[in-house]
């Protein structure tokens, strides 16, 4: 299965979604999730948009991929351009935070302030952000590659 996380910036903020699902439920996190048989990654990031927070994406750029202990699944976008007003979403609660609120949160998904100020840099290059995790969900690595494409 393959997903897709985006995180929409407005000037110094960027929206964030507190789950009340999981993975990850009572944690804030990008938006985004799985992509259908028929999309492509950038299909998914728009309809996952959408769907989550009302937005209309008019334009999203490719960051890289999050894996999973080595599992490339998770399809990271950036969005300073979209359209619409938000809407309440069954996913979770949505609000505009800042950068410094993200780094220092402990109620921020784990892996996220370890990659988010790379990802919202428009002028980095796309990465693979491996994140590795023991039997009990505990993060035990992280390190950083550039996206490779064949």
């Amino acid at each position: 299965m393959k997903y897709t996380l985006c995180f929409l910036k407005k000037e110094n903020e960027v929206l964030m979604l507190l789950r009340a699902k999981e993975p990850n439920k009572g944690k804030w996190n990008g938006v985004g999730g799985k992509i259908e048989i028929s999309e492509t990654p950038d299909e998914g990031c728009k309809r996952e948009v959408l769907e989550e927070t009302g937005l209309i994406l008019r334009k999203q750029i490719f960051k890289g991929l999050i894996a999973l202990n080595g599992n490339e699944c998770i399809y990271v976008f950036v969005s300073n351009d979209f359209e619409g007003d938000l809407i309440p979403s069954e996913e979770g609660s949505l609000e505009w935070k800042s950068m410094e609120w993200i780094l220092s949160s402990r109620d921020v998904v784990e892996n996220i302030p370890l990659f988010i100020e790379d990802v919202l840099d428009i002028s980095s290059e796309p990465k693979v952000y491996n994140c590795s995790y023991s039997e009990t969900g505990e993060m035990t690595g992280f390190h950083v590659k550039l996206f490779q494409t064949n």
